[in-house]
């Protein structure tokens, strides 16, 4: 079974609603109009009556190749051989429901805070029901819906599709896919219209809106690796000693030429004909300090973009001095760092701090990111479990990545490699810290994938390498997970 499943649409039944017209030519009119999921939902019908519906309803999905769900009842969906189930929190535990229907089908599981949500996700569901989001006839039962906030920090913390669900029209759609959510499932917006094959194509234009602004926009960042293997920008680092080679093989990699000097007569010279500088303060060499400033301001007067990786930040006070003389002195492009960095720099006290590393936790951090960028007039990237991009206005949460990116050194240091290459052929830097933040957790993916038993953190380093050298804009949307907002 295929479980790249289209939700955009999501139709779940209601005969009560259709009062007297016939489910089954509905349905098929709806399927005509855009729907791409059916749901078969029957409470209060015997077995025999549920599957007698079932199998005549599978032969209109099968027609139009849509998956269909059966409601709570996994004997009917076993019977039927449906796409798969759709459960709630007091139906069959997912686990039973796994146990029958075996692995190939699809579990959904209805949700209504962010706890049950993440335990549906661990526990293996396919995607989630979210709701109710607002007011609804069919939801007797809900004491206060969820509401648009709630539903947006539920989206932001699952890694698998989702609907919401519940009192949805077309006068709130925009709202709720703005919330990053993959579709909407109704049941009146469509049954309780009189032409139904109508109301489900007016639904799709506007869900479709929404979801083709977020693809053009991630089109927008694919486009970057294009234009960098076209231009091959020359990224000069000010970089620590312990990454320095594989910065500059990440940066070969991505198609863009690296350089790296400490020497301060060279400084003009070079940044005139360079296309991004990167300073990366991890290794603190005394003459690092001594010129990263004066190299910033000469970029800044050149127009060269500038990004800042304030390795270690919080650990020391001549870092903490170091990282202020820079944030006084020069404006740049992009300041990527993990939570830790980037709260003390922006003078918020840390629970702990361990040199480079960050223990915290990324709570608030998309409001943190916007507050500094805003400040510091620059494009903030915080790297973490999820990492948060953003540039005051615009935000993009991206889930690529993987544990196992920790057992090679240096990979914060060549994302701002790669960072370097995007803003070095493109000068929306925002797309280009989301490009290459999320390339490297793209590249971790792919990695670990491939990771023979016998292999170990030498090959995964070299695979990371081979992964980003055999990017393109196509393998970067199969495999992106980044939600945007506000763009």
């Amino acid at each position: 079974m295929n479980k790249n499943i289209d939700y955009s649409i999501y139709l779940v039944t209601d005969r009560d609603i259709l009062n007297g017209r016939d489910l089954y030519k509905a349905v098929e009119d709806s399927i005509l109009g855009g729907t791409t999921v059916v749901q078969l939902r029957e409470k209060y019908i015997s077995n025999e009556e549920f599957l007698e519906i079932a199998q005549n309803l599978k032969k209109i999905t099968d027609k139009y190749n849509i998956p269909l769900i059966i409601n709570d009842n996994i004997e009917v969906a076993k019977l039927v051989d449906a796409t798969g189930v759709h459960i709630g929190q007091k139906d069959e535990e997912l686990k039973k429901a796994r146990e029958i229907l075996g692995p190939n089908k699809i579990i959904g599981v209805s949700v209504g805070n962010i706890e049950e949500a993440l335990k549906a996700q661990k526990d293996g569901a396919d995607y989630l029901g979210i709701g109710a989001i607002f007011y609804t006839g069919s939801k007797k039962d809900i004491n206060e819906p969820l509401g648009l906030e709630k539903l947006k920090d539920i989206v932001e913390k699952i890694n698998i599709p989702n609907v919401a669900i519940g009192g949805i029209h077309l006068d709130n759609i925009i709202s709720v896919m703005k919330t990053g959510t993959d579709g909407v499932a109704v049941i009146s917006e469509i049954l309780g219209k009189e032409n139904i094959k109508e109301a489900t194509e007016n639904l799709k234009k506007y869900v479709n809106s929404s979801l083709g602004e977020r693809k053009m926009e991630k089109e927008k960042i694919g486009n970057i690796i294009e234009e960098i293997r076209e231009k091959q920008p020359l990224v000069y680092h000010i970089t620590n000693t312990v990454t320095i080679n594989d910065c500059a093989n990440i940066t070969l990699s991505m198609g863009g030429s690296p350089l790296m000097s400490f020497c301060e007569d060279e400084l003009e010279e070079i940044l005139s004909f360079t296309s991004a500088l990167v300073i990366n303060i991890g290794t603190m060499e005394k003459q690092m300090r001594k010129i990263v400033v004066k190299a910033g301001k000469i970029a800044n007067k050149l127009g060269v973009p500038v990004i800042l990786d304030p390795v270690g930040v919080g650990a020391s006070k001549a870092r903490k001095e170091l990282i202020d003389d820079l944030l006084k002195n020069v404006k740049f492009a992009v300041i990527k760092g993990n939570l830790a960095e980037i709260k003390s720099m922006a003078g918020l006290k840390n629970m702990a701090n361990r040199g480079v590393d960050s223990i915290e936790t990324l709570e608030n951090s998309d409001e943190i990111a916007k507050e500094l960028a805003l400040k510091l007039g620059t494009v903030i990237a915080i790297t973490g479990k999820e990492d948060i991009i953003s540039d005051g206005k615009r935000v993009a949460i991206i889930k690529n990545g993987t544990p196992i990116l920790g057992k090679v050194t240096g990979t914060g240091c060549m994302t701002a490699s790669l960072i370097g290459c995007a803003c070095g052929s493109n000068k929306d830097y925002m797309l280009g810290a989301t490009l290459g933040v999320s390339l490297m957790g793209i590249a971790g993916e792919l990695s670990e994938k491939t990771l023979r038993e016998n292999e170990g953190n030498g090959t995964l380093r070299v695979k990371i390498l081979d992964n980003i050298y055999n990017i393109n804009k196509e393998r970067f949307l199969e495999n992106e997970k980044i939600i945007l907002e506000n763009f």
